[in-house]
């Protein structure tokens, strides 16, 4: 049953179109010349996601006491600096809302783990002097190929880490790819950066002489302390290092680690809060 590019993209389609729009909100963000016209030109597109847009920059995550109806005031009330996080957290939730059954991953669990992997690979990144939004979209949409692997699967089970402990050579053995290189053909396919691509598929085991062997450590990292958090995924029990030389790594200075971990704790305790019934 292996699966090929062609096969992931024509599945991909399938998946909430907000994903593709979450691509080129970054890119456009990257633009000086981006307006506000460019960026609810862009978020409209979709319907479910320009209502989620408006609902979640009401929340609590705003804690303003004007309500706002439409999009062009909740871009503005958001600002440029927080509507590709806010948009992240709305594709994240329409993405990771259902149970895997492939891996067994209730429901919930999956964005748990997306949305802390993006909220600490984004405070390392800043750290570090790099591109937290280019991070951030990283660490959020690393198990997109997990999703892809699960509507392909058909009645085929992950056994469990006691039985296959290594999850990915049985992903390749059962699939002929890796959810981490389904993931990286997905975020090419919706034109994310090379950065975001090559960090996907190289953090399971960062290459110190790789040009992005930094953004690979950062998402190494982020997902150590996911786990540490309790939100890992079966099958990724050892998989992660914290240690000294992996924050070299990833560039971030060991006297702010510690504080980098907490606003991304703090950031993550924000998010785990929203009232989504409120905002879907």
């Amino acid at each position: 049953m292996s699966l090929g590019r062609d096969t992931i993209i024509s599945i991909g389609t399938g998946l909430p179109p907000a994903l593709g729009i979450f691509g080129r909100l970054q890119n456009l963000l990257r633009d000086s010349d981006t307006d506000l016209d460019d960026i609810v030109e862009l978020v409209r597109i979709d319907p479910a996601l320009t209502f989620q847009v408006i609902k979640l920059s009401n929340s609590v995550l705003y804690g303003l006491k004007n309500h706002c109806d439409s999009l062009e005031q909740a871009i503005a009330r958001v600002g440029f600096g927080d509507i590709h996080q806010l948009v992240g957290l709305a594709v994240a939730r329409e993405s990771f809302q259902g149970e895997l059954v492939l891996y067994q991953i209730p429901a919930g669990r999956l964005w748990e783990n997306a949305v802390a992997a993006g909220t600490l690979m984004s405070a390392f990144a800043r750290c570090a002097g790099s591109d937290a939004e280019t991070a951030y979209s990283t660490g959020l949409l690393r198990n997109i190929g997990k999703v892809v692997l699960n509507n392909y699967s058909g009645a085929v089970r992950y056994p469990g880490a006691a039985e296959r402990p290594d999850l990915h050579a049985w992903e390749r053995e059962t699939h002929g790819m890796t959810a981490v290189e389904v993931s990286a053909v997905l975020l090419d396919h919706w034109r994310f950066s090379a950065a975001t691509s090559a960090a996907m598929q190289g953090h399971l085991a960062p290459d110190p002489a790789s040009p992005h062997a930094a953004g690979q450590a950062q998402l190494h990292l982020a997902c150590a302390v996911t786990a540490e958090w309790g939100c890992e995924l079966p099958g990724e029990e050892g998989c992660w290092r914290n240690d000294a030389a992996m924050r070299a790594l990833a560039g971030v200075p060991e006297e702010e680690w510690a504080a980098a971990v907490e606003e991304a704790r703090e950031q993550f305790a924000r998010f785990a809060v929203i009232e989504w019934s409120h905002a879907a």
